[in-house]
């Protein structure tokens, strides 16, 4: 398998002068099968990129997942040039929320109000799927999910093809103990608390566990991480040890800060493949660059 990376930007999309490298499109990453089959992970604005290069091999057959519904995962949505075009059939998954499906909140995003094209004027063949925690296959592929610690219902993917092991974590958070600190809390609950976080945390590290290549949130340095605790995004120094305790080979930083610059991105490179050798880790951990693909 092989994954590029049509997006990798968290939160807003950000062109200009100093996001050339990384790239400033939100989420959206193509992943190949050695046969050619396709699976696209998300849907932001790195979409539409795609959409243009995906032209020339219609008719197409693809299936695509969803992290989430946030706008940064799916504002590219309607501007994929392959839903415009007879003959190509997609296959979408997507979590459920609250016991509405997938398709009635994609539908929304093209409401007349916010998209002056509406879901029944697509032209290819679009298939919708709910999910929630399981498994499914689409030959080559084998998918697993699980739920990641979001605040929004948020997908974790798991996903194995051609001997291969690839994750994609979509947005999520470490387990917090929002009790911890807080004197006038019972300590029985506080103890109960703790122990789900870790019988959480032990799904997750399981869930990551023998990856080849996994693409991690990460749009924190631990200095910032305080500051957003609850916003559902994970500090870099985190991702690395839970993917090294999963023993995970290769990583991928990604939901880069929309304010966080190239020459930021280099600078933090060589800090965090230090801080890994340090630990001994043999993990490999590099950030994610918009146009560049990567070997699973």
């Amino acid at each position: 398998m092989k994954v590029k990376v049509w997006g990798c930007r968290g939160s807003i999309s950000c062109p200009g002068p100093k996001t050339v490298r990384y790239g400033g499109n939100t989420s959206c990453y193509e992943l190949r099968a050695d046969d050619g089959s396709l699976l696209i992970m998300d849907a932001g604005t790195g979409i539409r990129e795609l959409g243009m290069a995906l032209a020339r091999q219609m008719p197409l057959k693809a299936l695509m997942v969803f992290s989430h519904t946030h706008y940064d995962h799916v504002i590219g949505y309607p501007f994929f040039v392959p839903f415009f075009v007879p003959g190509n059939r997609v296959d979408l998954y997507g979590p459920v929320h609250y016991e509405r499906s997938f398709k009635s909140v994609m539908t929304e995003q093209l409401d007349y109000s916010f998209f002056p094209v509406r879901m029944d004027e697509l032209r290819a063949d679009l298939h919708f799927h709910d999910l929630r925690e399981e498994s499914f296959e689409s030959p080559p592929f084998k998918v697993q999910t699980l739920y990641a610690n979001h605040p929004i219902t948020c997908l974790a993917y798991r996903v194995e093809a051609d001997g291969k092991i690839f994750i994609f974590t979509g947005d999520t958070e470490p387990y917090i103990n929002h009790l911890d600190g807080d004197a006038n809390a019972d300590e029985d609950e506080v103890e109960e608390v703790r122990e789900v976080i870790a019988e959480q945390t032990q799904r997750w590290l399981a869930f990551l566990k023998g990856a080849d290549l996994c693409i991690h949130d990460a749009q924190y340095t631990p200095e910032e991480y305080p500051r957003f605790k609850g916003w559902g995004h994970t500090a870099m120094d985190v991702a690395i040890d839970n993917c090294a305790r999963a023993g995970v080979k290769s990583l991928l930083l990604t939901h880069h800060n929309p304010t966080r610059s190239d020459d930021d991105l280099d600078a933090l490179t060589p800090r965090w493949r230090e801080y890994a050798s340090a630990k001994g880790y043999s993990l490999a951990v590099a950030f994610a660059e918009e146009g560049r693909e990567y070997a699973v």
